[in-house]
């Protein structure tokens, strides 16, 4: 078996003992031989390699539960983007209200970010994957990390946000000179060939299928009136909507819950 031995700057604290912390995970992109109390262990090719620390070069390893070496970047495989978590902050099982909380992390603890989603990260520290509120992560090194699934829905809340204050215009449907409601919402999906009604009530009535508010995702519509269905909006992740609300108001942000009851919910991204 052909091992490769690395010597790095900074080995004075190769075999050092560091005190548990939370941990990110790589994998080694060929066989390595470690030098742990005189002994030689050797960690072969796709073996998982537990990180708790990192310079610009290096990784810092755990060796065998207890002792730890240095590993050039360049010879390990990350499953995402290594960060830090910037306060103590709760790992939850998912994005929305009241979600289960998976765990924790400190202030300075490193986790691994896999995706992107409405205002938070799906990270994996230690054995856990779950979601951090994004200001709760240095996101300095984060600018290419993408969004979940590569989510439809994300594009489509970032294209509406393109027209945040355009004009509302009852009956109107050329977003660069004005909307209503259902005018904003047909023709933003529109823009993604994604074909529905021209009204509320006919968005709601034919477009997409229903799904809970347990389960809302960003780029679904969410409908609102007082018995029937007067209003359509955008939902935009992290219990915001965008909507063509009014004529005072004109394309704006609001919270889910703004006022208006919420009748329903569809899915129209396919």
């Amino acid at each position: 078996m052909k091992c490769h031995k690395l010597f790095l700057i900074g080995a004075f604290i190769m075999g050092m003992v560091i005190p548990t912390q939370a941990a990110v995970y790589g994998t080694l992109k060929q066989d390595m031989y470690f030098d742990v109390d005189g002994n030689q262990v050797v960690k072969e090719s796709g073996a998982g390699v537990s990180i708790i620390d990192e310079d610009g070069l290096n990784y810092l390893i755990c060796i065998d539960g207890a002792k730890n070496d240095l590993v050039s970047k360049h010879f390990v495989k990350l499953q995402g983007t290594i960060t830090k978590a910037t306060n103590k902050a709760a790992i939850i099982a998912k994005v929305s209200q009241n979600a289960q909380v998976l765990g924790t992390v400190n202030e300075g603890d490193m986790v691994m970010v896999l995706a992107k989603e409405s205002g938070f990260y799906k990270v994996k520290v230690n054995d856990t994957v779950g979601y951090i509120y994004s200001a709760n992560v240095d996101t300095s090194k984060l600018s290419s990390v993408e969004a979940e699934g590569s989510s439809k829905g994300e594009e489509i809340v970032h294209y509406a946000k393109k027209f945040l204050g355009g004009r509302y215009v009852y009956g109107g449907n050329n977003l660069a000179t004005g909307v209503d409601c259902s005018g904003f919402t047909q023709q933003i999906m529109k823009h993604f060939n994604i074909s529905i009604a021209r009204s509320s009530r006919e968005q709601y009535a034919s477009s997409g299928y229903a799904i809970s508010e347990a389960n809302i995702a960003p780029g679904d519509l969410v409908f609102y009136g007082h018995g029937s269905v007067d209003h359509v909006a955008i939902y935009a992740g992290n219990g915001q909507i965008i909507h063509a609300n009014n004529e005072r108001t004109g394309i704006v942000m609001s919270n889910l819950h703004y006022g208006k009851p919420v009748i329903g919910i569809k899915r129209v991204i396919k």
